[in-house]
């Protein structure tokens, strides 16, 4: 760490839709100290010259799962890769984000059977690994039998191997047993708590269209973490799903692009956080289909099952993102098809579905950092941490602007000097 003066060309501050020319950027250690045009650079400060780029807060992407690297593992992984491998995997996909500009990721439920996240973020943390910021919520709370059991891939062949491969930490049913599963979580170092209280896609045996935790279920999970001060995200598509969370105090909605309108109008009212993870469902329009691996059978039939109602919910979640009443951010959510550290598709999706640029642009910065609870990143101004990322792609006409990053810090630390 140390003294810089850095030399914008193009500027965001994750804040206001405005892309602003010839600001620079005082940073002391950790910290932005001055942001302005007729900055004076200090004769101790090392000049970063990024003139010819645009500068933006260090993204951050909301919903990750990093405990695995190649998508074509994603069915298996949970069971032939073991905890110490899933960390490993982490910390390798943190460097790999960080180096893409995403000072921050949030994993939100993995599938390790311990808590061996909390090393990664720990080794991170000290400095041992140059990764982004993680946080995470080590388990994603459900049903034997739900949308995160990984052995339901193995009850058709191996029942018996399938009861035995349960996550003793993820997976439970009853009220007072959600409540020492919570315990659990936080007792460990979980920033938030994540409920899986739905189906979903990608799983085998269930539908996103039906309710997988019983309200004594959800209201006792969403308590406990009320009471020692951590909030909870719920993965859930429906209005039937999301109206019932919303009553119970739920904090965030993940997904819920099969809502109807008065759920969307209920959410604001409500200041219900919320990321979409639109580029899960609706992929690349400007990929081949065929040259990716191809989506399991239950995955296509639920896509054909629900795509006229996914279209019309689409239109649902558009407008509450364009409307601006709700806080909305960046999830990439990619576990199938793509490289999980590939971000950058959902602000194309964004893209891709008529949102502007810069509004897309906050969601990936200041409002993804009210989403993760971080007051002090998402944002260039003085007194935030120096988490800056540099692209040189035109961040407002080319969807595929955030796909490469030229220069990264954080905290004050450069990751990845621009060469010009």
């Amino acid at each position: 760490m140390g003294k810089y003066f850095l030399v914008c060309g193009k500027f965001f501050d994750g804040v206001h839709q405005e892309l602003k020319e010839n600001v620079n950027i005082l940073v002391e250690d950790r910290y932005i100290t001055a942001v302005g045009e007729d900055l004076i650079c200090p004769d101790d400060a090392q000049v970063i010259d990024l003139s010819r780029l645009s500068a933006t807060p260090g993204m951050i992407d909301s919903h990750v799962h990093y405990e695995f690297i190649d998508p074509r593992t994603f069915n298996n992984f949970a069971v032939t890769d073991s905890d110490e491998m899933k960390a490993i995997n982490l910390v390798y996909n943190c460097v790999v984000a960080l180096q893409s500009g995403y000072t921050t990721v949030r994993c939100t439920g993995m599938a390790f059977r311990g808590f061996g996240c909390f090393d990664a973020k720990r080794a991170i943390d000290r400095g041992l690994f140059p990764g982004s910021r993680l946080l995470a919520a080590p388990h994603a709370l459900g049903i034997p039998g739900g949308h995160w059991d990984f052995s339901i891939f193995h009850t058709d062949s191996h029942p018996w191997l399938s009861e035995l491969l349960e996550q003793e930490y993820a997976l439970t049913s009853g009220a007072d047993q959600f409540k020492q599963l919570v315990r659990k979580q936080i007792k460990y170092g979980a920033d938030f708590i994540k409920i899986m209280a739905a189906g979903g896609f990608a799983s085998p045996g269930d539908d996103p269209g039906e309710m997988q935790l019983d309200q004594d279920e959800t209201k006792a999970i969403i308590d406990t973490a009320h009471y020692l001060n951590k909030p909870v995200a719920a993965h859930a598509y429906t209005s039937e799903s999301i109206d019932l969370l919303i009553a119970q105090g739920i904090d965030e909605i993940e997904h819920g692009t099969l809502m109807q309108q008065h759920t969307a109008r209920l959410m604001e009212e409500h200041d219900i956080l919320y990321v979409p993870t639109l580029f899960s469902l609706i992929g690349d329009p400007d990929v081949d289909p065929a040259t990716l691996p191809p989506r399991s059978p239950a995955y296509q039939r639920k896509l054909k099952k629900y795509d006229a109602q996914l279209k019309e919910s689409r239109e649902v979640v558009l407008q509450l993102i364009k409307d601006e009443k709700l806080t909305v951010g960046l999830g990439s959510d990619i576990v199938t098809g793509y490289l999980n550290t590939d971000g950058w598709r959902e602000f194309k999706a964004w893209r891709d579905l008529g949102i502007p640029a810069l509004r897309a642009l906050v969601a990936g910065t200041s409002a993804n950092a009210r989403i993760c609870g971080l007051a002090d990143v998402g944002q260039l101004a003085p007194g935030k941490l120096a988490d800056i990322a540099a692209w040189g792609r035109d961040l407002i006409n080319d969807k595929y602007a955030l796909s490469e990053c030229s220069f990264v810090m954080k905290e004050g630390v450069v990751y990845k000097q621009y060469r010009g």
